[in-house]
């Protein structure tokens, strides 16, 4: 009797480590991969990939190897047929005097300072660690700005229940999303947090603007959408 305990005992025991190792050999659900994504957070990107221009009014505060700036920012971005980015960016002192504007286009970046003088590079990272101290990663930040990953791998998204993205990690750099609000339809961030290794840049954003793709090609290249919003008016 007791070595039919034993017996039984030890069968159980070898069926429970077979029942264990199959479990641990079945793939994980990878809800980051591309592949994997939840449709909800699919269509979201989808509706914000459809936005080909965008202007935007806030504030912006920024702290990067010991200097800093905080004031306003003025952002007018267009992404034309060709995919080719312009934007137009002027930054304000928190009274108002304008403290840099910069200017992208496919020849390449301007910045021009208070006192008028007039720099130029390829990209606006080299171009505003040279002048102002720190960098602005304005390719990324235009996709970014809009609660999307920019063009290659996310190493981490995290989403919540609407499908918005509330934390990202790309590039190098740390996007956190603690706030949205609805523009005619579309959920845009309205308080971002960035931050790398060397930069902390904080947007609230008071005003949007956004143009989207046409639906069809019989309609104009894009249907304005002239829909600013105070952004303590309608927070989600």
């Amino acid at each position: 009797m007791l070595n039919t305990c034993r017996r039984r005992s030890r069968d159980l025991s070898i069926i429970l480590g077979l029942f264990l190792a199959g479990c641990a050999a079945l793939p994980s659900t990878a809800l980051r991969q591309p592949e994997n994504l939840p449709e909800i957070h699919r269509q979201h990107m989808q509706d914000l990939a459809k936005i080909r221009q965008f202007n935007l009014n806030g504030r912006i505060g920024v702290q990067a190897n010991g200097k800093g700036f905080s004031g306003t920012a003025q952002w007018q971005h267009e992404r034309g047929a060709n995919q080719i980015p312009k934007d137009d960016i002027a930054l304000f002192s928190p009274l108002g005097s304008q403290f840099a504007t910069i200017k992208t286009a496919p020849e390449g970046v301007t910045l021009v300072t208070a006192d008028r003088k007039t720099y130029t590079a390829r990209d606006a990272e080299s171009l505003t660690y040279e002048v102002l101290g720190w960098r602005l990663p304005v390719t990324g930040l235009a996709d970014w700005i809009l609660g999307h990953p920019t063009s290659g791998l996310a190493e981490l998204t995290h989403w919540d229940a609407l499908g918005r993205i509330t934390r990202l990690k790309q590039n190098g750099w740390e996007i956190e999303y603690p706030q949205y609000i609805e523009i005619d339809g579309f959920q845009l961030p309205n308080k971002i947090n960035l931050r790398n290794h060397e930069l902390s840049l904080k947007l609230v954003i008071k005003e949007w603007s956004v143009s989207v793709q046409a639906a069809s090609s019989n309609q104009a290249d894009s249907d304005n959408i002239n829909q600013n919003h105070n952004g303590q008016d309608n927070k989600r």
